[in-house]
């Protein structure tokens, strides 16, 4: 097959959680036989160039970067952007979007007269400005389907007004409501939707709907492709520290702080902190003042066989996110790699694995994280306990790019047999 595979960011230019996927993605994809061409938005300043072409890792790669005049704002009603992006998909037997907020609300609607679009719901974007659905402050709630049609979307323009500090609350609950009706229309027009977890499914059936048999979930997998090694517990008796990995990006929302202000609540010199990924600019100052008497050793950007180095010398992973969490790629990881993982935020974590490896803690709560790590602390032979019981099956990239060629094949063959225009229903191909 020949498919467009479409993203809000791609590497090198910037690599998150979706873009990981989209990239191993393609690359699945490609080794099997199909050729992929990636269309992905841009945060890159506008050149001269509407489309700047380049090659990922033999990959086609077009970044489409938006104009000084086409701002971010929650209408991202971008019609040159959507020309643009509508031309690379000539020829295309299968699309999938895996993102869209640099490139426009009308992206889904306006490429499905071309061929079946696969829409993959990572995150909260397509309900929220606010892609993890996190409020500023404690005091804001978001609104329910009853409150917002009962009172509108007040909450929301009050949760969003300190992105906009000349925001009228009206003008922003009406803009919040236009934006709702909007992804809404993506969704409708979306030929199949994919989402990681059922735990982000549910969350997400609160403010979406969804047609019958649109859905269906399918785990990413393991994105990275680590060594070829023999997964060894590093079974820990208590002789020297006890080692605390933290992988991926550093950042408050990622609950990098909340970590660092534990492990400075614990006693000297009996834990070590190893954080391994890229960071917010100035939080490493933060934390390091944070761990206080306690060592924290630093790793940036990692590949695969550097990472496996850094975890072989650690005892477990702690991820204590402060987002909901729509699959934890990062829990993958570590438990190939053979260490159990601390982590909040991780329902879609324990739904994968139930209790094997993973073991659960409130996120935003340093004093319970810094309880739980001195009780391993003192009973040594509980991490070796949770170093044995781990998974035996990851789930990995390779497995889902199989079901995801699968659907795809189906879908294309309806699309052949079955036709149809842009006002068609979807729901004729779910």
């Amino acid at each position: 097959m020949k498919i467009a595979l479409f993203t809000s960011h791609f590497p090198p230019q910037f690599t998150g959680g979706t873009e990981q996927v989209a990239l191993a993605q393609a690359l699945a994809l490609t080794r099997r036989g199909h050729q992929v061409h990636i269309v992905s938005g841009s945060d890159e300043v506008h050149d001269g160039r509407d489309v700047v072409r380049t090659k990922v890792q033999g990959l086609d790669v077009a970044f489409v970067p938006r104009l000084h005049s086409e701002p971010m704002d929650l209408a991202q009603s971008w019609p040159r952007v959507l020309d643009l992006a509508e031309r690379e998909v000539q020829g295309a037997d299968l699309i999938i979007v895996h993102h869209q907020a640099t490139l426009g609300s009308g992206l889904v609607r306006r490429l499905r007269a071309s061929a079946p679009v696969m829409l993959w719901l990572h995150d909260h974007h397509a309900t929220c400005p606010r892609s993890f659905r996190q409020a500023p402050s404690p005091s804001i709630t978001c609104p329910s389907r009853e409150d917002v049609a009962r009172i509108g979307h007040k909450a929301c323009a009050d949760c969003l007004a300190p992105l906009k500090a000349d925001s009228d609350p009206y003008r922003m609950a009406l803009a919040v409501a236009a934006r709702q009706r909007a992804f809404q229309a993506e969704v409708d027009a979306a030929t199949r939707v994919l989402v990681p977890s059922r735990t982000h499914l549910v969350r997400l059936s609160q403010f979406l709907d969804f047609g019958p048999g649109q859905v269906k979930i399918l785990e990413p997998g393991l994105c990275m492709e680590l060594p070829d090694v023999r997964r060894k517990p590093r079974l820990w008796k208590g002789d020297g520290p006890l080692r605390i990995l933290h992988l991926g990006r550093r950042s408050v929302e990622k609950g990098s702080l909340d970590l660092a202000q534990a492990v400075g609540r614990m006693p000297a010199g009996r834990v070590q902190l190893v954080f391994a990924g890229g960071s917010e600019k100035g939080l490493d100052t933060v934390l390091k003042e944070a761990a206080g008497v306690n060592e924290v050793e630093w790793h940036g950007t990692y590949d695969p066989a550097q990472l496996a180095a850094i975890a072989a010398t650690c005892h477990v992973v702690a991820l204590p996110s402060r987002l909901s969490e729509s699959y934890s790629l990062c829990v993958d990881e570590a438990l190939a790699l053979g260490l159990p993982v601390w982590a909040s935020g991780a329902e879609a974590a324990r739904e994968r694995y139930g209790a094997l490896g993973l073991h659960i803690l409130p996120a935003g709560e340093p004093d319970v994280w810094a309880a739980a790590f001195t009780e391993l602390i003192r009973n040594p032979a509980q991490v070796q306990a949770h170093m044995l019981d781990l998974p035996e099956n990851i789930p990995t990239c390779q497995r889902s790019s199989e079901t995801l060629e699968r659907w795809g094949q189906e879908l294309v063959r309806q699309f052949r047999d079955q036709p149809i225009s842009a006002s068609n229903d979807h729901r004729r191909l779910a």
